[in-house]
């Protein structure tokens, strides 16, 4: 083995060439870690954006995944949240509802207002007139109707009234009147005395048309109405009502505005026109200041027409004084300005004098 000495290279020269040796090394490790740096640098962006659209890819399948619609559903707080604010819709909703409930109670309304009325509307339809006029009375004075209902029932039946009561037409199975002929010796009075009819003379005149009461003719045919006719008063209203028939056959034939007593002071009961009571062109004293008014005087304030009353129940039955009659203050009907009497109008009054019979005819007074 040869020493150091007797090598052809010296150790001078052998350290110089490890050392650039070991250099080198340092030198190629040096230069692949800056060719990865500049590398990644250069590639950070795209793995970035790799990253981010594989993440967003990843992750996009679980933002509609249902699975977290459950616990939204099954938490108690939104039931306490909806719970809370329960109030406030609720009056909304009245609100809204209101409304809607009177209309839809006032059609229940009109159809059972058109079935009520709907009998007798078909019976006048069919001109049926005598059996339309008893079915839309009944119907009437059975009550219950509504105000607009009652108002047509009323209008219906006045004009049936002017055909079948107010006129000269007879229509058949009209229980309420007949045909006459006039025979020899024949008057007015004497005509209603013997056929027992419960009307004033004065009523067969006027629905006759004649002019003159002494000049019918022998052959001539009447119109007879048979009566009995019955007056109810209204206080809240101020009507008086004429009805013809008695009991469940009464038919509306008339309505009347009136007026009534101050301080409410005309009673309320059943009474009876008086006998020996009813009176034309009146006299009339004054009971408070005993002033007399004679007949056919313009300045009487009790009219042309007297109907006296008189009471027929135990509460009424001591009530003095009391009428029906006229007034020469028109402006006074529909108001209470009377002594406690019923006032019609002029034109009233005379029809009502000459439909309500003494001891037959009574007069409710509501």
């Amino acid at each position: 083995m040869s020493l150091p000495s007797q090598s052809g290279i010296s150790l001078a020269r052998r350290g110089t060439m490890y050392r650039r040796k070991r250099g080198r090394k340092k030198l190629s490790w040096l230069l692949v870690i800056a060719t990865a740096a500049a590398i990644t640098w250069f590639l950070w962006p795209d793995q970035q954006i790799v990253e981010f659209e594989e993440v967003a890819v990843v992750q996009t399948p679980t933002i509609p995944t249902p699975p977290a619609l459950p616990p939204v559903v099954e938490t108690p707080a939104p039931v306490v949240a909806i719970a809370e604010p329960e109030p406030e819709p609720a009056s909304i909703e009245i609100a809204e509802i209101i409304p809607l409930a009177s209309t839809t109670t006032e059609l229940p309304k009109i159809n059972t207002a058109s079935s009520k009325l709907d009998d007798g509307l078909a019976l006048l339809d069919n001109n049926q007139l005598s059996a339309a006029q008893r079915s839309l009375s009944a119907t009437l004075r059975g009550g219950g109707l509504t105000s607009s209902e009652e108002a047509q029932a009323r209008g219906v039946l006045a004009d049936l009234a002017d055909d079948l009561v107010f006129s000269r037409n007879i229509v058949s199975n009209d229980p309420f009147s007949m045909d006459y002929t006039v025979r020899g010796g024949d008057t007015l009075s004497g005509i209603v005395s013997r056929m027992g009819l419960q009307v004033d003379w004065r009523f067969i005149q006027r629905i006759n048309g004649i002019q003159k009461p002494s000049a019918i003719r022998v052959g001539q045919n009447l119109k007879l109405v048979t009566g009995p006719f019955h007056a109810v008063v209204n206080k809240d209203t101020y009507r008086a009502d004429i009805f013809l028939g008695d009991g469940n056959d009464q038919v509306l034939v008339r309505s009347f505005k009136v007026g009534l007593g101050e301080y409410n002071s005309t009673p309320t009961g059943l009474f009876k026109v008086r006998k020996n009571s009813k009176l034309i062109n009146p006299p009339w004293t004054n009971p408070r200041t005993r002033e007399f008014f004679g007949a056919n005087n313009p300045d009487n304030p009790i009219g042309e027409r007297w109907i006296g009353l008189e009471g027929i129940e135990e509460r009424t039955r001591d009530l003095s004084g009391l009428g029906m009659h006229g007034t020469i203050d028109p402006d006074s009907i529909g108001k209470d300005a009377s002594m406690g009497c019923v006032r019609m109008h002029g034109g009233d009054v005379e029809q009502a004098y000459e439909m309500l019979v003494e001891g037959v005819s009574t007069v409710e007074i509501r």
